[in-house]
């Protein structure tokens, strides 16, 4: 997460994966296609187009679900909640009044084991019965980066319309 913009009349941030998980994903891509083309010249045609195709398809498309970015932008000035979610298959944004997002809450999802949980951010729009809530991201993340999130988006919407926002909650997700 990073936030680019903190004013009274907007605030942006960005959320993404860091660039270096994804290389990892893609990391085991050179070594598959080299065996691969071995097993090409070798005769083994069914072998290589699993492992070229198949394989390196798999790493591929986990890389492009994972490379997708999305940017938050609270503008004052436009009345606007822009959600605008970037991924190497194009740019998809949607926009929601500034009045009805009421707060940015916590969804956490716990492991089996039920020490561990992962969260992430979903914004609470009061203007529809029930209130609309919209992910910020497709993934959960452990650690205190999705607390963060939610305090810095609550603590704007308090700013800007002066306490009548609630404090970020958690709920359960199964």
């Amino acid at each position: 997460m990073s936030i680019e913009t903190n004013t009274p009349e907007r605030l942006e941030l960005e959320l993404a994966i860091p660039r270096f998980i994804l290389w990892f994903v893609m990391l085991p891509v050179l070594p598959i296609t080299l065996i691969g083309l071995a097993n090409l010249i070798g005769g083994e045609t069914l072998t290589a187009l699993v492992l070229l195709v198949g394989l390196n398809g798999a790493f591929l498309a986990g890389y492009i679900a994972l490379s997708e970015r999305t940017r938050l932008r609270l503008d004052a000035g436009s009345g606007l909640v822009s959600i605008i979610r970037t991924s190497r298959l194009g740019t998809r944004q949607r926009d929601y009044p500034l009045e009805a997002l009421d707060s940015a809450e916590l969804d956490r999802s716990h492991t089996s084991r039920e020490d561990r949980s992962t969260s992430k951010v979903v914004l609470v729009f009061r203007n529809t019965r029930p209130a609309t809530r919209v992910p910020l991201s497709r993934w959960g993340v452990s650690g205190d980066g999705p607390g963060q999130v939610a305090n810095d988006i609550n603590t704007w919407l308090r700013r800007h319309f002066g306490g009548e926002q609630t404090a970020p909650a958690s709920q359960p997700s199964s």
